[in-house]
Order: C-alpha cells, then structure tokens, then sequence
C-alpha cells in the first residue's frame, strides 16, 4: 500500500469518526433533568440555596400514547418567601422539546408564565409570602395529540 494511499485512508478514517461521533451525540437523549436542577437554576425558580418545601405534585399523563409526559410541581421558598411552579418533563418527553408551560396566579398580583418550546422543563416563581395562588402545568403530546395539564380553580395556600 503506498503511502499517499494510507495518509488518504487514515484521513477519510478520521472523518468518519468524527461525523460519526457528532451524530451519535446530537442524537442521544439528553439526560434527566431533576426538580433540584431546575429549583436552583436561574432558569428556574433561582433558589440557589435549593431549599424548599413541596406543596402539590400532579403527574402529566398522555392517555392517547399510554406514557407520562411530566410532572407539575408548586413549591415554597421559605428563604426566599416566594412560590415556584416547575413543569419537569419526564420519560420519553424529557429532552424532546414541544409546548411547555408553568403559570403562577397570585390574588390580587400580576400572573407569572413560562412558556415556550422546552426540552427539559417550564418554572416561574415570585413573591407569594401572605398571597393565595393558583398555577397551572402543561405539556403538548410529544407523538401528537394535544396539551395535557392540570390547573388549579380555586385560590390555594392563603395563610
């Protein structure tokens, strides 16, 4: 074999490993994401101290295509005396981004939304200290078939 030939083979060889390498990683599920991640994320609810105390968590079940979408989760900072609602897609839905959306209501305040095309999760947080709240979580189907949510109708946590 002649040189020319083997430096051709091994760059084409190398070339191919690349590519190959960069396919696999931009198609390889994204890890999990864990509520934690998304309480202390600026992105989140931007308490980076993580503490915090779990009021409510209803699952997101997408009835059509048998798989749990995510989970909605409405949290209390006492440290920081606000409330946070996080959106966390799970399973299949979790790095596959399509709607995704966290609402806080606060009685007599202005609502707080995130929403967009997420992968991972939807969180919006603000002061609530003495305030009764109402939120909503919403995830679109990943293979079709609408939003699934849950929302709450009456004021809640008012103490």
């Amino acid at each position: 074999m002649s040189r020319t030939y083997r430096r051709l083979l091994a760059r084409l060889s190398l070339t191919l490993a690349l590519v190959l390498g960069s396919i696999t990683l931009v198609a390889s599920p994204a890890s999990a994401h864990t509520l934690r991640e998304a309480v202390v994320s600026a992105q989140g609810c931007g308490w980076s101290n993580g503490a915090y105390t779990q009021l409510i968590r209803s699952d997101l079940w997408d009835d059509g295509n048998n798989m749990p979408l995510g989970e909605v989760y409405v949290l209390w900072s006492n440290s920081y005396q606000e409330n946070c609602v996080v959106t966390l897609r799970v399973g299949r839905a979790d790095g596959v981004a399509s709607y995704t959306e966290a609402v806080l209501e606060r009685q007599g305040m202005s609502t707080l939304r995130d929403e967009g095309n997420y992968a991972h999760y939807a969180a919006v947080s603000g002061d609530a200290a003495n305030t009764c709240i109402r939120w909503t979580g919403s995830i679109e189907a990943i293979y079709g078939g609408g939003i699934y949510g849950t929302t709450s109708t009456q004021w809640r946590f008012c103490d």
